[in-house]
């Protein structure tokens, strides 16, 4: 058997994962990431509610809070979703719903640039009009 340079096991973090698989039945314990987003966790079997705390159920009140809101909830659940593939990267049933939520964000995206213009410096909405955003409120300013 190798040792690394820690003398760790090559074969121990495969040992490891298969004793404490706290994800288990991953599809029945994630919850939708509009949830996740407003409790501030996408695992059902993880979320312990803070005493009688009821988070806040965030409304958008027009079309771009509307847009914004849903990309904050699939960031959100990628992001949660990395944290769990950091330990588990071989789970192809997270890796294709990382991909379906990427896939979703990214759609999204579009669809608010197309209507309010660029989000980021690296937009594809820039390579025409460079600085386009000087021209109206930037994505995190509100419109009141």
């Amino acid at each position: 058997m190798n040792n690394n340079y820690y003398n760790i096991p090559e074969n121990w973090y495969n040992n490891f994962t298969n004793q404490i698989d706290i994800y288990n039945d991953n599809e029945k314990n994630l919850t939708t990431p509009k949830i996740a987003l407003e409790r501030g966790n996408l695992f059902n079997n993880l979320y312990n509610q803070y005493k009688n705390y009821q988070y806040y159920n965030l409304k958008a009140t027009n079309k771009k809070e509307e847009l914004l809101y849903n990309i904050l909830k699939y960031k959100f659940a990628m992001n949660d979703i990395g944290l769990y593939l950091d330990i588990y990267p071989k789970d192809q049933n997270m890796i294709n719903l990382y991909n379906k939520y990427l896939n979703e964000e990214k759609k999204i995206c579009n669809e608010y640039e197309k209507s309010f213009g660029p989000m980021t410096l690296d937009s594809d909405y820039l390579k025409e009009n460079n600085w386009v955003w000087l021209q109206s409120n930037w994505p995190w300013e509100g419109t009141r």
